[in-house]
């Protein structure tokens, strides 16, 4: 097995942040977006800070692995990947709000000289074999809750899916009515509905991206498309841990969840919330693979 490890991932990442968060990027990536340079700032940030949880998403990859990253953002896992010595394609749309992403991907991969490292800017559902080929890792990093055709999804990875070959993903569970993004309670089971208290998410991209996905529509899409799935625990605690680690979340957390966090630390309650079982739990990290 070939092993990430996060001697390699660390070293990779710092190379890749000299780069991601210089002003002298910042700024570049602000006038090829026209976005607003402080607004470019946080959006290269939060991208920086997924990646730590990309690397939990992975764990080990089999030697020879042929690796596809859906929803790839700015390309940073993907490129750790390829300087490791893995053939990955990064697939990455640009839709539902995150046109910057491609625009600030493009521009990376020139300024660390991985121009070779080839975009599919298709969507999802879109992915063909006979184009495309086969993949033996499929992976995703808080993105699935971002595609409007989640069937349509399933059963475009399920079409490039190698046999023997795995899929791992991570993303929001919406049966907890939270909305990690925005750091926000929703109307449960109605969380569309959360726009009429919140005129703010009214017309915003993001929100109107966001399809509500559960943990029983991800069972049922796999069977429906001839997959396995296994879910792991611990994830919410995870996400408490990260709200110690990571400036950035963690400021667009509520001060609600940053107090439920102390509390749980004081008391030994997080210790709990480490066996919490994955089925009422936020996000929800899967495992899929081809039925027999």
């Amino acid at each position: 097995m070939t092993i990430l490890t996060p001697a390699f991932f660390e070293t990779e990442l710092a190379r890749l942040t000299a780069v991601v968060l210089s002003d002298e990027f910042i700024h570049a990536c602000a006038v090829a977006s026209n976005t607003p340079v402080e607004r470019a700032r946080l959006r290269l940030v939060d991208c920086h800070n997924e990646v730590s949880t990309g690397l939990r998403v992975l764990k080990t990859i089999p030697p020879g692995s042929r690796v596809l990253e859906v929803g790839a953002g700015i390309g940073l896992l993907s490129l750790i990947l390829r300087s490791a010595g893995f053939d990955v394609t990064p697939l990455e749309p640009g839709s539902g709000g995150f046109g910057f992403n491609a625009t600030a991907g493009r521009l990376l991969r020139e300024r660390v000289g991985m121009t070779e490292l080839k975009v599919l800017d298709i969507g999802v559902q879109d992915l063909d074999p006979e184009q495309h080929g086969h993949f033996d890792l499929i992976f995703s990093v808080n993105v699935l809750e971002h595609i409007p055709d989640l069937a349509g999804a399933f059963a475009g990875m399920r079409r490039v899916l190698a046999p023997g070959g795995m899929m791992r993903h991570t993303c929001p569970n919406y049966l907890l009515p939270y909305e990690p993004h925005y750091g926000i309670l929703l109307v449960p089971f109605l969380p569309r509905m959360t726009a009429w208290f919140k005129p703010s998410l009214r017309n915003d991209e993001v929100w109107e991206s966001l399809n509500f996905v559960t943990l029983g529509q991800v069972k049922r899409l796999c069977r429906q498309h001839g997959l396995t799935c296994a879910f792991e625990s611990g994830a919410l605690y995870q996400a408490f841990e990260r709200l110690g680690t990571d400036k950035a979340f963690r400021a667009r957390q509520p001060a609600w969840l940053r107090a439920t966090m102390r509390t749980l630390e004081i008391t030994g309650g997080l210790k709990l919330i480490k066996h919490m079982p994955a089925a009422i739990s936020t996000p929800m990290t899967f495992t899929c693979g081809l039925s027999d």
